[in-house]
């Protein structure tokens, strides 16, 4: 078992983050199972704050193709991707989509951090200045240098 963390990051219609939760756990680490279960934790937050039309995105392909053919190849996450099927139908729109590494650095360093962290990481309104960065840095925005 080694430590994993999940970075989820939602973002408004503008790309302005408006959550980002960290989540720690000690796991095998396989890449489809860590991406589904920060899929569907993603799903399960924002459903809880009420949003009823959203877009997922994750780096990862092959879970994004499993989840929106509802075909389940790998067994080992079956059960999180029916989980996945499940709440996307409480939704009045829902979108799974890839995005690239380089346009979810955001995520992936929410990630990261969680892993390190000795507990649950949830934050709204108010974030660290490397993770208001990096998620500017996500969407092309450079950062303007201040002395």
């Amino acid at each position: 078992m080694v430590r994993t963390g999940l970075g989820i990051v939602a973002r408004n219609w503008r790309g302005e983050l408006v959550k980002a939760r960290g989540i720690g756990g000690r796991r095998r680490g396989e890449a489809a199972t860590e991406e589904s279960l920060a899929i569907k934790s993603a799903l399960e937050m924002v459903q809880v704050a009420g949003w009823t039309n959203i877009e997922v995105q994750s780096n990862c392909k092959n879970v994004v193709s499993s989840i929106n053919a509802g075909n389940v190849q790998d067994c080992k996450i079956q059960t999180i991707l029916e989980d996945i099927e499940a709440l996307k139908n409480s939704f009045d729109s829902c979108l799974v989509s890839f995005a690239p590494r380089t346009t979810n650095g955001c995520s992936h360093a929410m990630a990261q951090f969680a892993a390190k962290s000795i507990r649950d990481i949830d934050w709204e309104t108010s974030f660290p200045t490397w993770l208001a960065n990096l998620a500017r840095k996500d969407m092309g925005v450079v950062t303007p240098f201040c002395n």
